[in-house]
């Protein structure tokens, strides 16, 4: 199970802690509710960016978990039961909301943490908007699936499925009371490499709803990926921290 100390989550921590000034920065997790077959939460995307979220908060030490966005764009998945979803322009008016009201307390520095594939688009409209407009600074996570796999194979086996491997060793180790690992089962992986990503249902591209072999999932994988992640963007956050959160050379190495 993920450590619980120090708190870090908004919700969880009594206001006489947040008189001491010691926040300036936020992380806010968005994910989803939708089906991920019987072996997996609906919200295992929430459970994967809250985790995701609070690990890079305690490294850091000065930043806070907002309250997760836990309904996301999820409009491909209505097919299952149950399924939640939000209009890509709500969702983008949700982050830019909640970003206003962090600016009004002075923090003006928010990375958006998403765990699944509908949101980053609504995420980087909000984003662009606050930069343009408020003059904020905002960063995105997403893809933890993708850069876990390129930072921990050929150690671990990473898989890019949906209620597959990699995101039920999340769940197990974020969330273990949440999971039924015993009706994990070996599914056909899901071939992603396509030249042009089509806007459809999901129902059209994994008929069962999920893919993946469930079966090699592990509390332990689910330690290694958060470790990695961790391993990776902190050290680029303490980074914009020394820059002021400002895009220069340093980011593409190119000299004049």
């Amino acid at each position: 199970m993920r450590p619980s100390e120090p708190e870090v989550r908004l919700e969880y921590l009594c206001g006489e802690v947040m008189e001491d000034g010691r926040y300036d920065k936020a992380f806010l997790p968005v994910g989803a509710t939708e089906y991920h077959g019987p072996h997996l939460p609906y919200g295992t995307d929430t459970i994967a960016a809250e985790a995701i979220a609070e690990a890079f908060a305690r490294e850091l030490g000065d930043a806070l978990v907002l309250p997760p966005i836990a309904v996301g764009v999820s409009h491909h998945h209505l097919p299952w039961k149950w399924t939640l979803s939000l209009r890509p322009d709500t969702l983008t008016l949700v982050i830019k909301d909640i970003a206003e009201s962090l600016l009004h307390h002075g923090i003006s520095k928010l990375v958006v943490v998403t765990a699944h594939d509908g949101n980053p688009g609504p995420a980087e409209s909000a984003a662009r908007i606050l930069s343009q407009e408020r003059d904020m600074k905002v960063a995105i996570f997403s893809g933890w699936q993708g850069m876990a796999a390129r930072l921990l194979e050929p150690e671990w086996e990473i898989d890019g499925d949906h209620g597959g491997q990699s995101e039920l060793s999340m769940v197990l180790y974020a969330a273990p009371e949440t999971a039924k690992p015993e009706l994990a089962t070996a599914q056909p992986e899901q071939f992603t490499d396509l030249p042009l990503y089509l806007i459809d249902t999901f129902d059209g591209t994994v008929p069962r709803g999920y893919s993946g072999d469930a079966t090699k999932a592990s509390a332990e994988q689910g330690a290694a990926i958060i470790q990695a992640l961790v391993d990776t963007v902190v050290p680029f956050i303490r980074e914009l921290d020394a820059r002021g959160w400002k895009r220069g050379t340093w980011m593409s190495r190119i000299e004049d």
